[in-house]
């Protein structure tokens, strides 16, 4: 068997731009076979059955083309993800069709279209790390080794190493616009949000949002026990995205982002709106977006080359640039940003998955920020 094989890439008559071919390896491995999971069988359809039987082939671009249009799942920007997908497609003639659910909608869904064998998504990027190697231990996630996967460390993999990686770095400092937060009086640190000056002034995502969760999982052993009470009397406002949170601090409607998604941060540039963002000492609480191939894909070739694609150097660039984030890829930079290396970064470890992937942690957190957010 050889190590690779060229795969080409150029688009169909009539698109916009043909491209080089890419390099895909053989070496693709299936999830497993005989799949139990949450304690209830692992119903087989003929889409998992379809995925499985082509998890040791490499991809197949004229194959991935007669497929369909691939589902994709993601909780990230939508603009940003349709501007991408255009691109994947223009490059590779596979047409995506996407959904936005946040990580507190999209795992209930899944877990149920599961338990019916009714799955029909192919690829989902997410901000919840722990619940997707949850899932990868539940035998959910179709392990595809990319030629790609050797650029990233270990900590932005999942181990063994293909049934999810890290597509990019999501920081999370405060911001606020100095039209109406001089720099003198802005917060600096976490504690300092507890001003009362700040009561009813700042803004965060809600509970649904696994960002909020992983801001309070890599916070709570830091700060004091008493932090999240006290952060609970200031009232702050809940959101369902950053985007809208940054649209209320331009207005002057609320002071402060909480936890802000740092790629706000150029997109307010870009805009030519005033934005302040700061990195408290404490650290910045941060997720690896990981995306993974849903182990019932009906569409495993498509599945494969878009990962591929999403994790090449190329694809990389385009993403975060687009979007206006860190990449993991050491290869990757984004003009505009401040190195991550000036960051003190705090993600959860793969130590602490199984922690932060519980039911029970989480269901703790939900009715904690809940409370704060005042719903």
């Amino acid at each position: 068997m050889k190590d690779a094989r060229k795969v080409p890439t150029e688009v169909e008559p009539g698109t916009k731009e043909s491209a080089p071919s890419l390099t895909r390896r053989r070496i693709v491995t299936a999830a497993g076979a005989g799949l139990v999971t949450s304690g209830f069988p692992f119903l087989i359809t003929a889409g998992k059955a379809a995925a499985q039987s082509a998890a040791g082939a490499p991809p197949d671009l004229a194959a991935a083309r007669k497929e369909g249009p691939l589902l994709l799942w993601h909780g990230d920007q939508e603009g940003d993800v349709v501007e991408y997908i255009k691109g994947f497609t223009q490059k590779t003639g596979i047409e995506v069709v996407q959904q936005r659910l946040l990580p507190g909608a999209a795992w209930p869904k899944l877990d149920a279209e599961y338990r019916t064998g009714n799955s029909n998504v192919d690829v989902y990027m997410t901000s919840d790390a722990g619940t997707m190697d949850k899932h990868r231990k539940e035998g959910r996630l179709l392990r595809y080794d990319s030629p790609e996967l050797a650029a990233y460390a270990p900590q932005y993999k999942s181990k063994p190493p293909g049934y999810w990686t890290t597509y990019y770095i999501n920081i999370g400092p405060m911001m606020y616009d100095p039209r109406y937060v001089s720099e003198d009086v802005a917060p600096k640190t976490w504690m300092d949000l507890l001003d009362p000056r700040w009561k009813g002034q700042i803004g965060f995502q809600n509970a649904a949002a696994g960002t909020s969760y992983a801001m309070w999982f890599v916070l709570r052993d830091i700060l004091p026990k008493d932090y999240w009470d006290r952060l609970a009397a200031q009232k702050p406002r809940g959101y369902s995205s950053s985007t809208q949170i940054m649209t209320d601090v331009h207005r002057g409607d609320v002071k402060i982002g909480g936890r802000v998604s740092n790629f706000q941060y150029l997109k307010s540039v870009r805009k030519n709106l005033p934005v302040k963002m700061v990195f408290p000492p404490e650290g910045a609480p941060s997720v690896t977006q990981p995306v993974g191939i849903i182990g019932t894909t009906k569409r495993p070739n498509a599945a494969k080359i878009y990962i591929d694609y999403l994790l090449s150097q190329e694809g990389q660039q385009k993403w975060n640039t687009i979007q206006g984030s860190y990449s993991a890829r050491s290869d990757v930079n984004v003009e505009g940003l401040p190195p991550i290396t000036s960051i003190k970064v705090l993600i959860p470890t793969p130590e602490k998955f199984e922690e932060y992937g519980s039911a029970a942690t989480h269901a703790e957190f939900v009715k904690l920020f809940n409370r704060i957010v005042g719903l």
